[in-house]
């Protein structure tokens, strides 16, 4: 095994001919199999990297790039100067399946950047943003506040933002507390509350009060006082909470998930995102909901 790799994983120099390393080579036909079978780069490179499968002599760690070339190499179906490790109708699966996978990515990328279109705003004033694209900047992609006085603008590529909203949801998934809201103070009884209880107290106090007038201003109060309260958006959250709680982390973003969880997402000068949930809590890039009660 050599410590740089100047010759595919899977293969060795001996007496100045290239040969097949045997161990290399079950790895080889591991990850061809594994890829085939249906799993993904990054699973088969945690995989690998978790069981402290040597790459070289100088790392153990495998990324979804490594196995991502493996996959592409068609030495490994032999080419005269190399021995074959597969043979060519497993290389086509797994090349063909790759290519059907990447399509179906960027398919899956532009509907959920046309969905979110409609949800990203401007964390610095609260205005709808609108995506831009432009061919002279190494990332084409940007958001521009509508707001003209505000005119922030914000370059963040697709991959990376849908990336990100991922993340932060599956945090939720993981967490579902995180869609619990504050309590909210006590506050005075609204003016409606107040008027709707005085005459109740005003009704008590005739000699033959009316029963069927006190019971019906009870009911209107009570309803009042639970609109004014946040207790609509606790039982919101239960629910909300529970549905969460029946979803799974997902590598890809989640058209489903994203729109039964999230409000919107604000997005700042440096590119970092926040979700607004159904339940008015916020989850951010950098914080794991601590401005939650949990």
């Amino acid at each position: 095994m050599k410590k740089i790799r100047f010759i595919p994983y899977g293969y060795t120099l001996r007496n100045g001919r290239t040969i097949i390393e045997r161990g290399e080579a079950d790895v080889i036909r591991e990850i061809f199999d594994a890829y085939i079978g249906g799993a993904s780069l990054k699973c088969i490179a945690e995989q690998l990297t978790e069981r402290r499968i040597p790459y070289s002599e100088r790392t153990n760690i495998w990324d979804k790039a490594r196995i991502a070339r493996i996959i592409d190499n068609a030495k490994y179906i032999g080419d005269g100067d190399y021995d074959p490790i597969i043979d060519e109708d497993m290389y086509e699966s797994a090349v063909s399946l790759k290519t059907a996978r990447q399509r179906n990515t960027f398919e899956s990328n532009c509907e959920g950047i046309n969905l979110l279109r409609d949800y990203v705003r401007c964390e610095k004033c609260g205005a709808s943003m609108r995506r831009r694209m432009s061919n002279k900047h190494r990332i084409r992609e940007s958001w521009m506040c509508t707001n003209d006085e505000c005119g922030l603008k914000v370059r963040i590529g697709d991959t990376q933002l849908l990336k990100k909203v991922t993340v932060l949801i599956n945090r939720i998934i993981s967490n579902s507390k995180l869609l619990v809201p504050r309590q909210q103070k006590k506050h005075e009884m609204s003016p409606a509350v107040q008027k709707t209880n005085n005459e109740i107290s005003l009704e008590l106090e005739r000699d033959n009060p009316n029963e069927d007038f006190i019971i019906a201003k009870t009911i209107a109060m009570a309803s009042q006082l639970y609109w004014d309260s946040n207790t609509k958006l606790q039982i919101a959250a239960s629910i909300a909470r529970k549905r969460a709680e029946m979803m799974n982390p997902q590598d890809e973003f989640n058209i489903a998930y994203f729109t039964d969880l999230v409000s919107y997402i604000s997005l700042d000068e440096d590119g970092k995102i926040k979700l607004h949930t159904k339940t008015e809590t916020e989850i951010g890039d950098e914080d794991n909901g601590s401005n939650q009660d949990t």
